[in-house]
């Protein structure tokens, strides 16, 4: 006896599509980078350019008076860090039936992802910004970016020659005695593969749910709390035969400054139908966009480390 079967025949029409109405999880790499700079803002009617100034320590003298002799006066000397801020953001726009008809709340999605973007958007400028910095330390025996090839990984000897050089020019930490080391997660597989953090979380750490091993999470080590991101920069092929150089940025206080205008603050913005007078005649257009006005700048070259180095998933063959 023939069965009705949904989608077959004459029941074609009975079939549809089903939408699960939670949207997937969009992938993003965490946004850590402007968390660690020093932050200001440009205050309303003040022009679009910030000054950061320094004043340059006064060294020590080992020089003995001479009685009732005064010593030569000492000049101090202030330094200016300038940045310049620009306005970054995108749009949308978002037609009446899509709105009104369609299956997934389509504006407040909008919104969401727009916000994500803004926040991803000012945290690659100042990746950006601080990868471009001057003090370098090629892995490995390498003396330049070309000469960096397969096995001179970030390694647990590379990053304390990093703390080494950020404590010979008296950077401070910046959290909890700690700095900061911005890292990706293929040098992470790396690191927790390295037996000297390995052991030190082994024998120095509590066992439990809270070691770094449990938690899949290099934590803290030698003075460093690692901040892992995907957003982390990956050259492609600069290095010896062809390998895809990564830089692990090592920072100290003040190392680098963020900042954004007082009077027009980062946000998104929402126009809705109706909203667009003569451009919109029929009340058919909403549009979704970010815009932020901002800048990051490198306070102090020798607060900052940036280890060029390949990791075992990205080295040349």
């Amino acid at each position: 006896m023939p069965t009705e079967r949904l989608g077959v025949g004459g029941m074609s029409p009975e079939s549809r599509t089903f939408y699960d109405k939670q949207l997937l999880l969009r992938a993003r790499g965490a946004q850590v980078f402007r968390k660690y700079g020093r932050t200001a803002r440009v205050p309303r009617n003040q022009g679009a350019n910030i000054n950061f100034r320094r004043f340059e320590s006064i060294v020590g003298s080992t020089t003995a008076l001479t009685e009732g002799t005064p010593p030569s006066e000492t000049n101090a000397t202030f330094v200016n860090v300038s940045a310049t801020l620009a306005q970054y953001g995108a749009y949308a726009r978002v037609s009446d039936i899509l709105e009104l008809q369609g299956i997934d709340p389509v504006i407040a999605e909008y919104v969401a992802n727009f916000g994500e973007a803004l926040g991803e958007s000012l945290d690659l400028v100042t990746r950006d910004v601080l990868v471009a910095g001057t003090t370098v330390q090629f892995a490995s025996t390498s003396t330049s970016r070309g000469n960096v090839g397969s096995g001179m990984l970030c390694s647990a000897a590379e990053l304390r020659e990093a703390v080494r050089t950020l404590k010979a020019a008296n950077a401070k930490p910046i959290e909890d005695g700690k700095y900061i080391a911005f890292i990706s997660e293929r040098t992470w597989f790396d690191l927790m593969a390295d037996t000297n953090i390995v052991n030190a979380y082994l024998y120095s750490k509590e066992r439990g749910e809270a070691n770094p091993l449990t938690k899949g999470a290099v934590g803290d080590w030698m003075g460093i709390r690692f901040v892992e991101t995907q957003l982390a920069t990956r050259g492609a092929s600069l290095g010896l035969s062809g390998a895809d150089v990564e830089y692990t940025m090592l920072m100290g206080k003040d190392a680098y400054g963020v900042t954004e205008l007082e009077a027009e603050q980062a946000k998104v913005y929402v126009k809705p139908r109706g909203s667009g007078g003569t451009s919109d005649p029929l009340d058919q257009i909403s549009t979704i966009g970010y815009k932020a006005a901002f800048a990051a700048v490198r306070l102090n070259e020798a607060f900052m480390v940036r280890i060029d180095h390949v990791t075992s998933s990205s080295q040349a063959a």
